[in-house]
């Protein structure tokens, strides 16, 4: 019976190793589960691997008890040799597998040492791992913070941009809205000009017509009065013995008569090529030669009225020439020559030539002063002209510029948005 109780006390012990190298062997399986539980405390998995040994360890006492009992009730009288030698046989065979079972449990502690510090060593790497993803997390929220300020300063900034050039596009808009009521009372106001310097003109151009008519009438009259004392010369030589003098000044009165006809018909001539040019212009409509246009006629007019005072002039000198050697009964008629206690018919005729003369003097000069006056409006016309198309050119600059300005601004708001 003792030895019985030794073989259940041996056996008993072996099925405790074989149940703690079980234990031993299932350890590492079981560690990943552990780990990814939550990587609980050494206290901990070794209080759970404990309690699964003692579960084994009472079963097989329990067992050792039950054969214990089952080998009291069943037991029958045989022989003590045969049963020792089971025994024997079975407490060899025992041993042997108590040896395989340590051996197998050194083996399963090797592993499992071994295991063990793989696992610490992958404990470690994933603590740096999850340290060092801890502070990348950590550097890329911070990263993500500054970001989403830039983008908050950068809204903000397009936004206070856009509406900057919101404000200066309306503001743009205004002026050229300005710019453009400007330009339009300023081509109405050219408009106006140009009306007025076309009614201005045609005034200019009928007194031109005017004038030249009244030149005409003079030139006529001048033509009269020369025809009338050449012939009161004439009449009043045939009765004088010193003949041949008056007949050398009739002479050349008459080239002087004929060389004014010759520069009256030269004038008419440039008064025809002034007209068909003046005609020519108004065809052509163009109103930029209107001022040109005018100061030639008043120019021409001038010329006119010059040619007039020199044939004044030379119908003077005539006067002085006639009254200088035209004389009665051989004596210079002077205004106090008289015949038969008055003046002569000739004298009388001749001082009424020279005060219609200078009737015409006066006329001319009058006409001088109207011709300056004319040239002086003209230039007023002129001045007043040209400022305004310096307006308008500087009012079309300006419009440009703000059509410049506003597709700069058209193209920045379309970047922005």
């Amino acid at each position: 019976m003792a030895l019985v109780s030794n073989i259940c006390s041996t056996f008993c012990l072996t099925v405790a190793a074989a149940a703690t190298a079980q234990a031993v062997m299932d350890g590492p399986r079981l560690a990943p589960v552990m780990e990814e539980a939550g990587e609980p405390t050494d206290d901990h998995s070794s209080d759970k691997t404990a309690k699964p040994e003692m579960k084994e360890l009472t079963a097989v006492e329990k067992e050792v008890e039950e054969i214990k009992a089952n080998s009291k009730k069943d037991e029958k009288p045989a022989s003590d040799n045969q049963e020792l030698e089971d025994l024997k046989s079975q407490v060899l065979q025992l041993l042997v597998e108590l040896e395989e079972a340590r051996e197998l449990s050194q083996k399963h502690e090797e592993s499992f040492q071994e295991l063990q510090g793989l696992l610490e060593d992958e404990r470690m790497a994933s603590a740096q791992q999850a340290e060092s993803f801890t502070k990348q997390i950590q550097r890329l929220q911070a990263q993500l913070r500054s970001v989403q300020e830039e983008m908050d300063s950068l809204e903000e900034e397009k936004n206070s941009e856009l509406a900057e050039a919101q404000q200066e596009l309306r503001t743009a808009q205004e002026e050229v809205l300005v710019l453009q009521q400007a330009a339009e009372e300023a081509a109405a106001e050219r408009e106006n000009d140009i009306a007025s310097l076309q009614e201005e003109l045609c005034r200019l151009r009928a007194e031109l017509q005017r004038l030249h008519a009244t030149r005409q009438e003079y030139e006529l009259e001048i033509t009269s009065l020369r025809a009338e004392i050449r012939m009161k010369s004439q009449g009043s030589g045939q009765n004088k013995d010193n003949g041949n003098p008056l007949q050398a000044e009739q002479q050349t009165v008459k080239e002087e008569c004929q060389s004014l006809k010759a520069e009256c018909q030269s004038l008419k001539e440039e008064n025809q090529q002034l007209l068909e040019k003046i005609q020519w212009l108004t065809e052509q409509g163009t109103n930029d030669f209107y001022l040109t246009l005018k100061e030639d006629d008043l120019n021409n007019e001038g010329e006119f009225i010059s040619t007039g005072e020199e044939s004044t002039t030379r119908c003077k000198l005539v006067d002085a020439s006639v009254q200088k050697n035209v004389s009665f009964d051989g004596k210079p008629l002077t205004p106090t020559g008289r015949s038969g206690g008055g003046f002569s018919p000739a004298f009388s005729e001749v001082f009424s030539l020279r005060d219609q003369l200078k009737q015409t003097e006066e006329k001319a000069l009058q006409v001088q002063r109207e011709y300056e006056t004319l040239l002086a409006e003209l230039h007023e016309l002129q001045d007043k002209y040209n400022k305004s198309q310096n307006e308008r050119s500087e009012m079309e600059k300006e419009l440009q510029e703000c059509r410049e300005q506003m597709q700069s601004l058209t193209g920045k708001d379309g970047k922005l948005n």
